[in-house]
Formats: structure tokens, C-alpha cells, sequence
């Protein structure tokens, strides 16, 4: 499968010979069939006056297994703006579009946000429609870099997150330094952080012992 860059790309190269009248399919079937497993295509329809009634719409999902993805399911539901999570839509979509529609140009950014419970970290290029007046619609290319439970918030910063995701994906040091475009010598010194912080021995431990603080987190709130 192709990268996110080169994906960005295509998509950005096909959007620049596009016209107003170019349809979003068209614009998408060079790449909707090249998405890796962490990737997700989308079709924004922007034509509503009030931001909150823009109606999202799959055009490929994320097929990766996860049960924190199987939670934000809904976040990127076919739907409405008004009935996903407000904050989210508040903080991460509606500025991000609105962006979009005035500058009527892509627009590629890292975005990290909360969707309920859970930390997100992906990335995300959005395409405007070609118009002379106010576009219709945005087609938007995701990449999810990581998902993580909100109790690690405080514990953690932007980088550990990302480690913390890769390790438990099961990616070796080097491999989360390229990922991440760090020194594997960074990386190994973040890790011995965070298994200094979690009391753990080894990088297995280290694992287990987030995904043991996980299991026990959605425990407690089911009893409550």
C-alpha cells in the first residue's frame, strides 16, 4: 500500500486538474482502492448555511482492528455534524473545513484531539471543490496515527502517545523512530522513561501493564 504522502499527492495532483463540475468519485478513483488498513477516505457536503448540518459521508473506512476504533465508530458515522460528538466537531472538524472553504486550496495538517474517552492523533489532508463561489463539498484523506485511553493524558505527552501506539502495535524501537522520524536513541530514552513511570521491568511489562490500566479504566466505568 502507498504512503500518506504519496496518496496526498495523487489526490492533490488529480484536484488540480479538476474542475467545479468534477465529481468527488472522480476525483477519488486513483486512490480510493491504494488505502493501507490505518487510512479513510471522506466526502464532506458543505452546502448548508449552519456548519452543524454538513453531512459526512464514507467513501472508504479504516479496516484496521481495534477495539478503541470499534468506540469512535460513530465519530465518523454517515451523518451529520449536529449529532457526532460537539466537542469534536468544534474543535477538529468545523474550524478545519471552514479553513478549507475560504482559502478554496488542500490544506494538510497533524491533528490530535479527544472523541469521548479516547485521544486521537491523525493525520489529514482536505481538498475544497473547485468553485467560483462557495464550495459544496471537501474530500478529506485520513491517516490515524494513534488512539489512546484519555487516562494517559496527564501522564503522557504528544510523543509518548505515539510510542506508546506503535510499541503496543508491536513495532521495534527503530522502527517507531523512523515512524516517527526520531533517533532511535530518542526513542529508547522515552522508553525508559515511561517504564521508569509505569514501574515496569522490561518493554513486555511495559505493555502490559498499559493495557492492564486499560482493562481496569473501562471496568470501573461499566460498574458505575
Amino acid at each position: 500500500m502507498d504512503s500518506f504522502n504519496l496518496l496526498s499527492r495523487a489526490l492533490i495532483d488529480t484536484w488540480l486538474t479538476s474542475s467545479g463540475t468534477t465529481s468527488t468519485a472522480e476525483i477519488c478513483a486513483d486512490v480510493a482502492n491504494r488505502l493501507n488498513a490505518k487510512m479513510a477516505l471522506f466526502v464532506m457536503n458543505t452546502e448548508a448555511d449552519d456548519p452543524y448540518d454538513w453531512q459526512l459521508r464514507r467513501i472508504r473506512n479504516f479496516s484496521f482492528r481495534s477495539s478503541l476504533l470499534a468506540q469512535l465508530a460513530p465519530a465518523f458515522a454517515d451523518t451529520t455534524l449536529r449529532v457526532l460528538d460537539r466537542d469534536f466537531v468544534d474543535q477538529s472538524m468545523i474550524p478545519a473545513y471552514t479553513r478549507a472553504l475560504m482559502l478554496r486550496r488542500p490544506t494538510k495538517e497533524m491533528v490530535r484531539s479527544q472523541i469521548g474517552a479516547i485521544q486521537v492523533g491523525y493525520e489529514r489532508l482536505i481538498l475544497p471543490q473547485k468553485a467560483a463561489e462557495r464550495p459544496n463539498w471537501c474530500i478529506s484523506l485520513v491517516v490515524t496515527r494513534y488512539l489512546l485511553p484519555k487516562m494517559l493524558e496527564a501522564k503522557t505527552d504528544a510523543i509518548d502517545e505515539n510510542v506508546i501506539q506503535l510499541l503496543i502495535e508491536g513495532h521495534t524501537t527503530k522502527e517507531i523512530a523512523d515512524w516517527l522520524n526520531l533517533s532511535p536513541r530518542t526513542i529508547e530514552h522515552r522508553l525508559g522513561r515511561l517504564k521508569d513511570r509505569f514501574e515496569a521491568e522490561n518493554l513486555v511489562h511495559l505493555v502490559a501493564k498499559i493495557v492492564a490500566a486499560q482493562v481496569s479504566e473501562n471496568t470501573s466505568q461499566l460498574k458505575r
